[in-house]
Parts: structure tokens; sequence; C-alpha cells
């Protein structure tokens, strides 16, 4: 089965097509041979944003290494075999500073982390007053301004809208500024009690999607004057073996610590992670609506156990605190590439430690963040203050799941957080498959 195969029968608002119709239609009206055909699709490869092409293309749209931009051999022949594995994707989080390159960065981590003090935010007033804009949400660019990979495709979801207006994602940008920079001061809980105390209603949840690190695509064929959106998501082998004997395929998911603050007319919208950004903290959660993906009301976002309130949300804060500060002064000094993301864990792994430090268990899969690394991180947190924050923190490194490597009993356990995080609702028939399959993993036989 493709991968990424779509159930035609699921409620879309917005018309889909999957990616393998869609590369054959646009093969159909250019007229080109198929290698031809191929080598444009992948011209604009030496992009950093399109290089997840190389993951993502159907085995048999995907040009060989050697015909690819040098700086990306090492990596096209990784994956030129067949689908990432969990234990492939730690060594590419390791030593993705030597496949490809990267600019040099004028701030560390740390200081990225920090911001430059209050001075340099936005006042909160304004922050709120962003936040109260009533403008409708306002749609991706013209066609002119996208990507075209090649006739009719186009490397963007033209017509989709955002969930928030320009003002509020502003206004959650800078929110989340004031939250790293308290964070990394006297703790971002002094925020968030004095907003509790004003009345607002904040809330945070762990939640699971269908990673595509942004990416998205639409088709329009000669026939048809309206766009149709692709569903772009990230297959890999799960190491994990069926009743058949069938190695498990699935989609990589992307997680986050969700924040939603709600007072004075404002909704600022927040996630915590480990990411490409290059910090381990708080970032706004400015998503471009993809029904498909990341709607957070109809199922493709999958939240897992109860929301943090309350005195319940500030030892989460203080937890992320610690989190921020010992990830942030690793990768600052060893200085990691991309402030340390994937060595120090990827957003995945980073949503699990604060999972497994509240809860003593988490519900994601795959957890790749490795033994050295847990080390170095350690060691560093081991010259922190003591706190209760720390001591979770200490302890869920120590018991955090490692997902390399599963046999015997520890397959019921991986199967267990493998589909704890899949969407509840998803175009993708691979995640309906997992999401219905059993629980007993004795049973499951996809």
């Amino acid at each position: 089965m493709d991968p990424l195969q779509l159930d035609p029968a699921w409620p879309s608002a917005v018309p889909l097509v999957d990616l393998e119709t869609a590369l054959e239609h646009s093969l159909l009206q250019s007229g080109l041979s198929r290698q031809d055909y191929i080598k444009r699709l992948v011209q604009d490869l030496h992009k950093p944003r399109l290089q997840p092409l190389l993951w993502l293309l159907p085995r048999r749209w995907r040009l060989a290494p050697a015909q690819l931009p040098q700086q990306l051999h090492g990596l096209a022949q990784l994956l030129e075999r067949g689908l990432l594995t969990p234990s492939l994707l730690a060594v590419l989080g390791d030593e993705m500073a030597h496949l490809l390159p990267q600019p040099d960065q004028a701030t560390t981590p740390l200081e990225r982390w920090r911001g430059a003090g209050e001075s340099s935010l936005k006042p909160w007033s304004e922050v709120v007053a962003l936040s109260q804009s009533d403008a409708p949400a306002d749609a991706t660019g013209a066609e002119a301004k996208a990507s075209h990979l090649a006739p009719g495709l186009v490397w963007n979801n033209l017509g989709l809208h955002y969930g928030q207006n320009q003002a509020r994602r502003q206004a959650n940008s800078a929110a989340a500024q004031w939250l790293n920079h308290h964070a990394a001061r006297g703790g971002s809980r002094e925020l968030i009690e004095t907003l509790q105390q004003r009345g607002w209603q904040i809330k945070a949840r762990f939640r699971a999607s269908v990673a595509s690190f942004g990416l998205g695509a639409c088709f329009r064929s000669q026939a048809n004057d309206s766009w149709q959106q692709i569903p772009i998501g990230l297959p890999m082998r799960s190491g994990l073996l069926d009743q058949n004997g069938q190695e498990i395929t699935m989609l990589l998911p992307h997680s986050a610590v969700e924040m939603e603050l709600c007072g004075e007319g404002c909704e600022l919208l927040l996630q915590f992670y480990q990411g490409t950004e290059g910090i381990c903290g708080w970032e706004a959660l400015n998503d471009l609506q993809r029904p498909w993906q990341n709607d957070r009301h109809n199922g493709t976002v999958r939240y897992m156990g109860e929301p943090w309130q309350g005195s319940n949300l500030l030892e989460l804060m203080d937890l992320t605190d610690v989190m921020a500060l010992v990830h942030n002064s690793v990768a600052s000094e060893l200085q990691l590439r991309w402030g340390g993301y994937g060595s120090v864990g990827y957003c995945i792994d980073t949503t699990a430690l604060v999972q497994q430090a509240l809860l003593d268990q988490c519900d994601l899969f795959p957890l790749l963040l490795n033994g050295i690394w847990r080390e170095r991180l350690l060691r560093t947190s081991q010259r922190l203050p003591a706190s209760s924050a720390l001591q979770r923190y200490q302890k869920a490194l120590m018991e955090l799941p490692l997902d390399l490597s599963h046999h015997g009993s520890s397959s019921t356990e991986a199967w267990r957080r493998l589909q704890g995080c899949q969407p509840l609702s998803s175009p993708f028939c691979l995640s309906q498959h997992i999401q219905h399959a059993p629980n007993d993993f004795t049973a499951v036989a996809l």
C-alpha cells in the first residue's frame, strides 16, 4: 500500500488528492519523459525547505543520489533504498550537521531563548491589543508567489486560511517571547500566575499530529480551475512486526505541549518543544489550517490526557523552564546546529520528557533521545540548584523509553504508544488502519 494513500470517503472541507495521483497527472500535463520530469521536480532541492522531498517522494519518483546536488549525496544514499527507521532517524539527528551545510549563527540557542531583556519585548498591552483583533483569518498567497514544482503542482497550500488572523499570530509570537523571557529569569509561572489572577483561563495539553515540517502542496489539472490539496506525511518503518510478520509502517508524528491562554478578549496559542527554529522553548502556534492534519477540533490533532490547569499547570511550567535551560545550555556549549534539534531530542522527545516527568509514563512513539545525549543533558542539569522540577526532569531522562530496537514484551509497550499518538481522524489509510487495529499487540495484523 502507498503509505500516503487517502481514503476518498474521509469528510474533508476542501478537495484532496494523493501525492502519487498528482504526480502522474502533472507528468501527463508536462509532456516530458519521466526522467526529465523528475529532474525538473527536484531542481530546487538545494533549498532547505524542499529537502524533505528526498524522504516523502514515492520511490519511483526519486533521482539517484549521483544526480542530486553534491551536498545531498550522503543524505540521499541513506534514503535511497527505503523508508527511515527509528534507529536511522536517531543517527540522522546526531549526524545531520555533517550531511547538510548550515549557515553560521550569530547568537547561541541560550541567547535566543533568553532574549535581550524586557526592553526588547513588545509591551504586554500591545500583545493583548493584537490578540483582540477580530479581522478574518487571511489565506495563503497568490499563485504567482508560490513555488511551482512541475505543471499544475505547487509547493504550497494555495487558498487555505490560517487558524488566526495576522495580528493574532503576531500576538502569539510576542507572547512566546514573554514566556521564554520569564522562564530564563524568575520563572514562567510568574507570568501565568499573574494572568490567572486577572481571570484568564489557561490550559496546556499534550498533542500529536502527522508531521510535515510545515510543507504543503496542491495540484490543479488543465481541466479544473480549482486547487486540490495534497496531504503530506513522512512515512517510516516502526521496527515492530505484526502477527503476519510484516513490519508496521507509520507516519512520523509532530508533537508539542500546546497552551491556550484566553482572557480580556484574547486567545493566545503557543507550543513548547525542541524545534527547527533553533531553541527548546515556547513558540507561537501559528499553523496554516490544514483540515486533514492540524485542525484542533476534528480529531486530526490527537490530545493525550486531561488538560493541565490551575496549580497543576504551574508545575508543568516549572518543568519546561528546567528543560529549556538544560537543552539550550548543552546546544550552546557544544555549538550544535539547529539549536541541538535531533541531537538533544526531536519535538517528540521533549514532549515525551514532559509527559514522563509529570505522569511517570508517556504516550508517544518513536522516542529517539539516545544514551550519550541523555548523559550530557543529565550532567548539565546537575549544575542547577535543586528543585522538584529538576528532580522530575532527571528521573524522566533516566526512565524515558528509547525506540531504537524492540523485541518480546517491549514491543507491546511500544505499540501502545505508537497507537496512542495516532490521529483519531485522518484521511491517510495508513493512520486509519493503525487507529482501528486491536489494542492487544498479539492480535495486530495490518
